[in-house]
């Protein structure tokens, strides 16, 4: 009997082991997400690289990163984003599309996006759109830096400039990479700031395939929470959505656990009884 009830262990693990492994490779495939700045892609555009925590207690020292928003602020949040810069908070919005401008507008700031397609022939890379801005600003977040790599960042209006392009910039509206009759060369800002407020014309530069390009930067920026809520940094999926609900609701995460353990507690058994 004792041989018997061995082999009958080795076979019960061999089983969980299986499970195990099956379940890690489910896991690792459907938890993930192609949603570009999505903190759940791991792709090159995904944001799954950056250190930033999710919103749960803003405190000044702590900086609030809204990256990429693509939903509205109810006047509530508004007025707690005000208090928070009030209170010595301090808080970045990046942004190329122009979603950020209703806030901006609600915060009282003069800052705007300009949504754009900025490329420059000062570049030391092939793309047009990949290249160097100057730091121009005395802020803290580009303390020790010289330069900033940006990838086709949106213009930036009104406030205090902190990031320019050179005078060889253009906004190429064709996206051919090449400057034409149309278009003219100008310089442009791409990062500004009201007091505690700072609006980055360039949300890529946090995406997995950035992160490399700017280090110094990254530091400066921490501590720093980053907003799920109103950002593309908390897209998901309905399976993505369920774990975080399992994860955050211990009766459901040992309930699971049960369920996973069931099928060798029944191999197990009827082995015994055979």
């Amino acid at each position: 009997m004792p041989s018997g009830v061995t082999r009958l262990q080795r076979e019960a693990w061999a089983i969980l082991l299986i499970l195990l492994l099956a379940g890690a490779a489910v896991f690792a495939h459907v938890t993930t997400t192609p949603e570009e700045y999505s903190r759940y892609n791991t792709g090159w555009n995904g944001t799954s690289g950056f250190a930033g925590e999710e919103v749960r207690d803003l405190k000044p020292g702590v900086t609030l990163l809204i990256l990429a928003p693509d939903q509205p602020f109810t006047p509530e949040e508004v007025g707690y984003c005000r208090a928070f810069l009030d209170n010595g908070g301090d808080i970045i919005i990046a942004d190329e599309e122009g979603a950020a401008n209703p806030l901006l507008a609600d915060l009282g700031s003069r800052i705007r996006v300009r949504p754009g397609n900025l490329s420059s022939l000062e570049r030391d890379h092939t793309d047009p759109g990949l290249f160097r801005v100057q730091v121009t600003g005395n802020a803290s977040l580009f303390a020790g830096i010289e330069t900033i790599r940006v990838n086709r960042p949106a213009a930036v209006e009104g406030g205090e400039p902190l990031l320019e392009t050179s005078v060889l910039t253009w906004d190429d509206a064709d996206g051919d990479g090449r400057i034409t009759a149309s278009e003219t060369f100008g310089t442009a800002v791409v990062c500004a700031k009201e007091g505690n407020l700072t609006v980055l014309g360039d949300p890529s530069l946090f995406i997995n395939a950035m992160l490399a390009e700017n280090p110094e930067f990254i530091d400066n920026l921490q501590p720093v929470r980053i907003d799920g809520v109103h950002s593309r940094t908390g897209t998901a999926n309905p399976i993505i959505n369920t774990r975080l609900w399992i994860q955050e609701t211990p009766l459901a995460a040992a309930a699971l656990a049960a369920l996973a353990v069931l099928p060798v507690a029944y191999r197990f058994g009827r082995k015994r009884d055979e």
